[in-house]
């Protein structure tokens, strides 16, 4: 069951104020906001322990892939106090920015969210340019 933009906004609204809320907030403001039909590879449902394990292989990896990211160690940490089989789901959102990953467990309770920012055509550049002088 995907969660509406307005019931994450006032879900997200009720956390303590930091960086992460606030450009949750404003990624769900924006007009470019999407909700893609499915995400591949990826089941709605899945237990809080696969999320954890899965979430916690995604954190590293983005940070040594250098993507910014926001709301990791929130969500972690919320995933880390439910039971291992609570079902938790996924909803998806996209923007011209990046993408927005919320979860929320089986009573349409928000779990958290990771925000992860496109790179610009730039910096994709300098990137792949790192990875050919670096790794070939």
């Amino acid at each position: 069951m995907a969660i509406a933009v307005e019931s994450l906004a006032q879900m997200i609204g009720l956390l303590p104020a930091n960086e992460d809320k606030a450009a949750a907030l404003d990624f769900l403001k924006r007009p470019d906001l999407t909700r893609p039909d499915s995400v591949t590879g990826v089941s709605d449902y899945a237990s809080a322990e696969f999320w954890l394990r899965s979430l916690r292989r995604r954190q590293e990896r983005t940070i040594g892939a250098g993507i910014a990211t926001r709301g990791f160690p929130s969500l972690l940490a919320a995933l880390e106090k439910l039971s291992p089989s609570a079902p938790v789901t996924i909803t998806v959102y996209t923007t011209n920015a990046g993408s927005g990953n919320f979860w929320s467990d089986q009573n349409g309770q928000f779990v958290g969210f990771v925000l992860v920012e496109r790179r610009s055509p730039e910096e994709e550049q300098e990137r792949l340019e790192w990875l050919r002088r670096n790794l070939t």
